[in-house]
């Protein structure tokens, strides 16, 4: 049950603003960007709207701007997340039905890279990806491959320390996989599923708050009514043991806990210090909060609260000021038009303040948070611009 009633006279919109923006033009629809590890560079996927393919748009960072200076073709497949290998000079890409594209950095930054695909499966629709700080084991959502499922990649390295992926499983996470995210510590592994089989919404923990679990949810003025999503908590040492030929206990023993998350979950972010996991229900115009350790040793306590996000359909959600303050994309997208970019204070958790408001293009999508908590980059789809957001 609710373990902290939220300060929702919090909600309101302060008069000063915390972060600053700059808006950047991208060659088609950006899904997600981030900064290379020196801060030099800025990498966005992007897909393009005349139907020729899609790829990754690099910008170097200059004093007061980015500037554009290549592009890295990816082909026909729709890109999505993207991520740099930690120890390797080797980028990773969910490329939607072409699964995982790997390619190495300094190429790539010339636009020269020739990208090595790793299948997911039929139809898998690989979109966006986390990885162990050791960099030894790779996980992608794969949003609709066997109605969803959370694909598990070994990344091993020869002598020279080329990067040589290897698929090991897939973790059933159906109806619709769209997001996954890892601790800090890299133990524990987060993916969400956006609908679940009404049979098995009725057994999760969870199914007893009202603020999580509906009868129907519906997204749009055409949508159908559809049953709750779901959080799945991975062990990420234990998954990383499977072999498609596992036992259905040793699957069960690498997902600990799956909880119950409201309307249509679609992202999900962990705090450094590995105690709270926000999740965006797109469905229901919330974030909610959720202890991490108490999904799995304390489910009574495990729910905290949820907090309106600020406007329609939140997608894209990111931690910074050292974990103290949220962004979250309000995308609009059901109903058209531009979006929203909120930002909140969550120093304390149970006392959520929005602080600011931002009106952006159509379609706000994925936030990445750079190294030192202090800039973001909001990529929005449909709008096709970057915007970077920096701390004041």
């Amino acid at each position: 049950m609710l373990a902290v009633m939220l300060c929702w006279y919090c909600i309101g919109v302060a008069a000063a603003q915390v972060v600053t923006v700059k808006n950047y033009s991208t060659d088609g629809h950006p899904t997600q960007a981030i900064w290379t590890p020196d801060g030099q560079y800025v990498l966005v996927t992007v897909n393009s709207e005349r139907g020729s393919g899609s790829g990754i748009e690099v910008f170097r960072v200059e004093p007061g701007k980015l500037k554009r200076i290549a592009f890295q073709p990816l082909g026909g497949v729709m890109a999505q997340g993207i991520l740099l290998i930690p120890h390797t000079q080797t980028l990773a890409v969910g490329a939607s039905d072409a699964g995982v594209a790997f390619l190495p950095l300094q190429e790539a930054l010339e636009g020269k890279a020739k990208p090595m695909a790793l299948q997911q499966g039929q139809n898998a629709g690989s979109g966006y990806l986390a990885v162990t700080p050791d960099g030894q084991t790779l996980f992608i959502a794969n949003e609709y491959g066997q109605g969803g499922n959370v694909g598990v990649i070994a990344l091993h390295r020869d002598e020279s320390g080329a990067v040589h992926p290897q698929a090991l499983t897939q973790l059933h996470t159906p109806r619709a996989t769209p997001g996954v995210t890892i601790s800090t510590d890299g133990t524990r592994v987060y993916a969400v599923g956006e609908v679940v089989a009404e049979s098995f919404d009725a057994r999760i923990p969870g199914n007893d708050i009202p603020e999580l679990h509906h009868d129907g949810c519906v997204q749009g003025q055409n949508g159908s009514p559809e049953p709750n999503g779901a959080l799945y908590v991975i062990d990420a040492a234990k998954a990383a043991q499977l072999t498609p030929a596992a036992g259905a206990d040793a699957v069960r023993s690498a997902m600990p806990a799956v909880f119950d998350a409201g309307c249509s979950p679609v992202r999900e972010i962990m705090s450094r210090d590995g105690k709270t996991l926000y999740v965006t229900a797109r469905g229901d115009n919330k974030v909610l909060i959720f202890d991490a350790q108490a999904l799995e040793n304390d489910r009574k306590h495990a729910f905290v609260g949820a907090i309106s996000s600020g406007g329609e359909a939140p997608v894209g959600i990111a931690l910074f000021d050292n974990d103290r303050k949220m962004l979250v994309a309000n995308s609009n997208r059901f109903a058209g038009g531009g979006g929203k970019a909120t930002v909140f204070d969550v120093a304390d958790r149970a006392k959520p303040t929005l602080l600011q408001t931002i009106q952006t293009g159509a379609f706000p999508r994925n936030i990445t948070a750079s190294p030192d908590g202090k800039s973001l980059l909001l990529t929005v789809f449909l709008g096709n611009e970057l915007m970077v957001l920096t701390e004041k």
